[in-house]
């Protein structure tokens, strides 16, 4: 069955076309309808406006079902509410998101709502409640109850203005079979439906769904009701407008619903309303009801039936036991329950009335175990302390107790471990999956939060530490205990300890306690002697061995900016610089900073490096490894050699040249093989590297080596001639296919591309790069077609130098023409799609390399002369002729256009790294400097609004937060702050100043109503296409602060709280 209980999730679909809308309107009712004349019992504050009754809009007394039920549903419908409750941390089964639900008015006067226990959540929530007139308070959690699916919301009375004060009884005794029923609630998230039915019976047997949680130890009530989402906590009233069951389930693809019974929730709620706890009890086991015919089978005498049947007269049938947890040694699995402390029990309302009446004593339990009768004392316990109250966070990961519902499911003992409830950065690198059980750190057991903390409070940032695991989600099939290593993340987020404090009949509060961060670890040691480098494989392996190095990236979802879906990256990179750790490598490999990555040098050691450069327009990244790591390899005296570059002619490819391929295979080993140069081609027309639906970088303008025989298990590596010169980079490029599915293929990247990169850095470390750009993207086309379809005639000059180049690369002549261009960028209303290129400053343009010489890439602040003479001193063959420039940066750009040769003057722009330098974190949204392949898929619309903001080109949102106050007010990614709280903003500087001048002063009234920093928020956003959205969002600073995460000197990231 699938529970209809189980709340619609207010979820968007997280990137799937190109430039999806970031708005998803939220569900709203029909316009209220005029209300009826006349005064109801209440007023509102305004003496002026009276609160009516009214019936809902379009209820007539036929789709209420008759006359009668329109009275009834009149009078009850203001204490109908449609619950929103956003669970703000993963806890078991349940993620971190927005929920939508049902609940209704049990005491007005103290403002109690009842619920679903899977509508209130298990860890903490953030609620609001959606009264009759479109009035919304927020609601708090006083109680859930551990295992039945109830719970309750508590809100202030004195809040509601226009909806009248209104409340319905609860009467279990009157759940019977026949009864006509009417279920009122938020049904498929449609504020008040009305749905009708019978009930069937009153004595089914709890639904089992495939989840952790599931009830126990109570009937259910059956109906033909065809509930569905977001009906769960509606009241099944019958026509004298009391509610005789709690919606709770459905069965999927057919119209039964389930009725949770009331004998518990008029138990638990007239302790509440008296301000008192409400015990509940367990014995450990979970009963079900059985008919006599089938006990008789399993032992049961007929002498039982009997007292069975002489203590309740209608008795079809007795309890017996289904399964029992590890603790409970004394009850065992069909055990059939004949009396309980001397009374016959035949019902689930008289053992829980008994159970709760009696937590931490002893109970006389006569059972029938097959055909003998035994005496038994069973210890019944807390069922509230077997229930999680707290919850660790440690790098983004989420971790509690295992709670009674996983150990009774799982059958394991209580104190196994800790449940997984979100995998984040430090168990993501552990490889297990959500819901693993995590028994002991070390050799240290984790049975408790508080035993885990101590357990990894000591471990030092980036610090491997060994874990042991249960990977629950496979656990009926493999039950081993696992034993793996993961690496300790401090530095994004804190170790933090959150409790549960709740008084008797009060809301629940969580408590945060942070843990300060231990000293850094020592450098790793060498894992082989060195006299192990080298052995094995052919002579080439041998040599290229000390230069070629494999590469492991993570990062967390939640964090992603560059990188693939998956968060995780393997490939191979080349060492360039033995002295300072430099190693070039893809995107693929390292596509972020904001992650780990560790370079394994010569198979000996593994090393962290940081991201140093991310080329801006091609497929490239320098890292560099670090240096106390680094320098420590380095005394051990492991052989490490720098690659050889090829120079001159050697630095390019051409067609059907035969050369070697070294590398990693996909298990990490090292291989070569022959292969042989199929092309060195633009990527064009129909071979175009793909579009991204959710935008992210693309290369483009680059000519790629393709290999004839490409080694079908090869990671990455490089192509060489038998010397072990580099001649190219293999490197992966990452794609989407048609089918929007992300693959990876692998092609050669020349060392004509990447040596300026790479002696510019070999020179100074720690130098700027800037990248000068004409902003548009190439394509190539055939000569001898432009020449067919262009106007005029084009330069004898200018196709002799392409026939020439092309020749001998073994290429058909092919001209260099304007793809696309950028929107704002440096050539939008200079260049046009169409533009054959002939030449950049002078420099004649043949092919892609052609136009990267031209735009030669140099250090932050260099002018063009300074570069050209840091370029001269370079070997010839890697030189590339500075492009002649005025002091603003101009270029001239030859292109041939409508059969008229042209000069168009273009102002460079200059691009930096392609790599994040800051991150902030607020209210849930992630945001980041609108990056560039953003900007390149914008509308012209969104283009120059992004252009008129200045340099900053505006703040861009990544991610949303599940269970954040955006996701709570569906605010989408992949969408543009304007402005803030009526403030523009042009950089993410400006929202840490608009919040900090905007926080309420201490004694000063705010318009906007605030509790404990939750203020009401205005945005003012706009999409992709230009579109501009306005939103409000309640700031939460206890569970989701405002963070800011910065690149500090060393190349790492930090995270602070602005203003603390």
């Amino acid at each position: 069955p699938g529970r209809t209980g189980r709340a619609v999730r207010a979820r968007r679909s997280r990137g799937g076309s190109a430039a999806p809308s970031p708005m998803a309107e939220p569900q709203v009712s029909s316009p209220t309808a005029p209300p009826a004349l006349g005064v109801g019992s209440g007023l509102c504050n305004d003496p002026r406006m009276a609160k009516r009754p009214r019936l809902a809009d379009g209820v007539t007394a036929a789709s209420a079902g008759g006359g009668e039920w329109v009275e009834v549903i009149s009078e009850l419908q203001p204490a109908i509410v449609a619950l929103r409750v956003t669970h703000v941390r993963s806890f078991e089964e349940d993620p971190a998101s927005t929920a939508q639900g049902t609940g209704f008015v049990v005491d007005k006067e103290r403002g109690l709502i009842l619920t679903n226990r899977h509508i209130t959540g298990v860890g903490p929530v953030r609620a609001t409640a959606t009264f009759d007139r479109h009035e919304e308070l927020e609601v708090e959690v006083i109680y859930r109850d551990p295992v039945h699916d109830f719970g309750f919301f508590r809100y202030d009375p004195s809040q509601l203005r226009l909806t009248r004060c209104a409340e319905i009884g609860l009467d279990p005794q009157a759940l019977q079979v026949g009864a006509e029923i009417r279920v009122i609630g938020n049904d498929a998230g449609e504020k008040l439906q009305i749905l009708s039915g019978t009930i069937a019976r009153v004595d089914r047997n709890v639904p089992e769904f495939n989840t952790i949680y599931n009830d126990e130890n109570t009937f259910y009530a059956g109906a033909g009701a065809s509930t569905s989402g977001g009906s769960s906590g509606s009241p099944v009233l019958n026509k004298q407008g009391r509610a005789v069951a709690l919606n709770a389930a459905g069965q999927e693809g057919a119209a039964s619903a389930y009725f949770l019974p009331l004998d518990r929730v008029a138990y638990a709620f007239e302790r509440l309303r008296h301000g008192n706890a409400v015990p509940r009890g367990t014995c450990m086991a979970s009963f079900l009801f059985k008919p006599f015919d089938e006990l008789k089978r399993v032992g049961l005498r007929e002498c039982h039936e009997i007292d069975a049947r002489a203590a309740t007269v209608d008795a079809t049938g007795m309890l017996m036991v289904d399964n029992v947890l590890c603790e409970q040694q004394v009850l065992r699995p069909g055990d059939i329950l004949l009396s309980l402390q001397g009374q016959v029990c035949a019902n689930f309302a008289q053992l829980e009335e008994i159970l709760d009446a009696s937590v931490g004593r002893a109970l006389r339990m006569l059972v029938c175990r097959g055909d003998e009768e035994l005496s038994l004392e069973v210890q019944v316990t807390d069922l509230h302390a077997l229930i999680p109250r707290s919850f660790v966070e440690l790098g983004l990961d989420t971790l509690h107790a295992i709670g009674y519902h996983a150990a009774k499911r799982m059958h394991l003992p209580m104190d196994t471990g800790m449940y997984l409830a979100k995998v984040g950065h430090v168990f993501d690198s552990l490889g297990c999956g959500r819901a693993a059980m995590i028994t002991a750190v070390g050799k240290t057991p984790t049975p408790t939060a508080e035993a885990f903390v101590a357990a990894v409070s000591t471990i030092p940032h980036r610090q491997y530490f060994q874990v042991s695991w249960y990977e629950l989600a496979d656990f009926r099939r493999d039950r081993t205990l696992k034993t793996g290593f993961a690496k300790m993340s401090r530095a994004w987020f804190p170790l933090r300890l959150w409790r549960c404090e709740v008084t008797a009949g009060g809301p629940e509060h969580w408590v945060p306690e942070d843990f300060p961060v231990p000293e850094a670890a020592p450098p790793p040691r060498s894992v082989l002697p060195s006299s192990a480098v080298g052995v094995g494989g052919d002579q080439l392996v041998r040599r290229m061995k000390a230069s070629l190095v494999s590469i492991r990236f993570r990062t967390d979802r939640r964090m992603r900016m560059e990188s693939n879906y998956t968060c995780h990256a393997e490939g191979a990179g080349l060492l360039v610089d033995a002295e300072r750790g430099l190693v070039l490598t893809d995107r693929h490999s390292a596509p972020q900073s904001l992650g780990d990555v560790e370079v394994t040098l010569a198979g000996m050691m593994t090393v962290d490096a940081e991201v140093l450069f991310i080329h801006p327009m091609h497929n490239l990244v320098m890292l560099r490894c670090d240096p106390s790591a680094f320098a420590a390899l380095r005394k051990a005296n492991v052989p490490l050699r720098a690659a050889d570059l090829a120079t001159g002619a050697k630095a390019s490819l051409r067609g059907g040249e035969r050369l070697h391929f070294v590398g990693y295979d996909n298990q990490g080993n090292t291989f070569s093989t022959d292969v042989t140069v199929a092309a060195v081609y633009l990527p064009s027309g129909r071979d175009e590297f793909p579009l991204w639906d959710v935008p992210r970088f693309r290369e483009r303008n680059l000519e790629i080596a393709v290999l004839a025989d490409t080694p079908e298990d090869a990671r990455g590596g490089v192509i060489c001639d038998s010397s072990g010169c580099v001649r190219a980079l293999f490197a992966a490029f990452d794609m989407q296919d048609q089918q929007h599915e992300e693959s990876t293929e692998a092609y050669g990247v020349v060392a004509d591309v990447f040596r300026p990169m790479v002696d510019l850095l070999r020179a100074d470390p720690d130098a700027k790069l800037e990248a000068p750009s004409l902003d548009v993207e190439v394509t190539a086309v055939d000569v001898a077609t432009l020449a067919r379809g262009a106007q005029g005639q084009l330069p004898r000059s200018w196709l002799q130098a392409i026939a020439q180049r092309c020749g001998r690369s073994g290429q058909a002549a092919r001209a260099m023409c304007v793809h696309r261009v950028m929107p704002t960028g440096a050539s939008d209303g200079r260049l046009q799609p169409g533009d054959v290129l002939m030449g950049i400053g002078g420099q004649p343009i043949t092919c892609c390399l052609d136009i990267d010489r031209a735009l030669a890439l140099r250090p932050a602040g260099a002018s063009a002369a300074a570069t050209a003479r840091n370029v001269r001193r370079r070997p010839a063959s890697a030189a590339a002729s500075s492009c002649p420039s005025g002091p603003s940066g101009d270029i001239t750009v030859s292109v041939f256009r409508d059969g008229k040769e042209r000069d168009v003057v273009v102002p460079l722009s200059r691009l930096p790294s392609a790599d994040d330098e800051q991150l902030l974190l607020w209210a849930g949204l992630v945001l980041r400097r609108t990056p560039r392949c953003i900007l390149e898929r914008c509308g012209v619309a969104a283009a120059k609004m992004l252009l008129s903001l200045g340099p900053g080109r505006g703040v861009f949102v990544q991610h949303v937060l599940g269970g954040s106050p955006a996701d709570t007010r569906e605010i989408g990614m992949h969408c543009f702050v304007l402005e803030l709280a009526g403030r523009p903003v042009r950089e993410l500087e400006d929202i840490v100043g608009i919040l900090q001048d905007t926080a309420k002063p201490p004694g000063v009234p705010d318009a906007a109503p605030s509790q404990n920093g939750r203020r009401w928020v205005r945005l003012r956003l706009m999409d992709t296409h230009g579109q501009e959205h306005v939103r409000a969002l309640r700031c939460d600073p206890l569970y989701f602060p405002t963070l800011d995460l910065r690149r500090v000197a060393n190349g790492r990231w930090q995270c602070t709280r602005p203003g603390v």
